[in-house]
């Protein structure tokens, strides 16, 4: 009973963490938003030959919609996450006192009537738990998963890049910038989501051994 105790508290540590590290991720999406519009100013202003990079400003945007609804979706999973650790932790100290009371109660002559709110409180616990780890393991895939969509941005720097080349050498080092902040901003956002992921890494060794 103690273990598993100590396992919820530790996601709700985890949960807590990754909440923190997913609001530092909506204020970098919001950069990268403003990136995009920025590009697109630009791009309208050179005309014709920058009409490759003004299609991918569009990537840009979308790419920084999406990165904020996933930040937001992990964030709310987080925030319930945090609420059951709670819950949960509760159930297992109600738990434990009524174990504690079945014992004592043993040889009492009425020590069988505390069994249906024994197994009401052990049931309960167990489907909390359940439920919990269902949340924890959404919140995990749904970490991985930004994770991967995050590598588009450096593809869209590298492609914006290559764009930058096709246009006059007063506005190459404006797009190039683009580039290059997309590149910066998809890191930043990327460590964070590395902080967070490798949170669960850590409590999947403890739990091995």
């Amino acid at each position: 009973m103690s273990r598993k105790r100590t396992k919820v508290s530790q996601y709700y540590v985890i949960a807590a963490v990754v909440a923190a590290e997913l609001n530092h991720t909506l204020t970098y999406c919001k950069q990268i938003n403003l990136t995009a519009s920025n590009a697109q100013a630009a791009s309208s202003r050179v005309g014709n030959a920058a009409l490759g990079f003004k299609a991918l400003t569009g990537f840009i945007d979308d790419l920084a919609c999406y990165t904020m609804k996933a930040a937001t979706d992990i964030n709310l999973l987080a925030n319930q996450a945090s609420k059951m650790a709670t819950e949960t932790a509760r159930a297992a100290s109600a738990l434990k006192h009524f174990e504690k009371a079945k014992r004592n109660s043993h040889d009492a002559k009425y020590a069988k009537t505390i069994l249906p709110a024994f197994q009401h409180t052990s049931d309960r616990y167990a489907q909390l738990q359940r439920s919990f780890q269902k949340v924890i393991n959404q919140m995990e895939v749904q970490l991985h998963e930004l994770k991967r969509n995050l590598r588009t941005a450096n593809i869209l720097a590298s492609i914006c890049r290559i764009e930058a080349c096709r246009v006059d050498v007063a506005n190459q080092a404006t797009f190039n910038d683009v580039a290059n902040r997309v590149d910066n901003v998809a890191n930043k956002i990327r460590q964070r989501v590395d902080n967070a992921i490798s949170l669960f890494d850590t409590s999947a060794e403890k739990k091995a051994a």
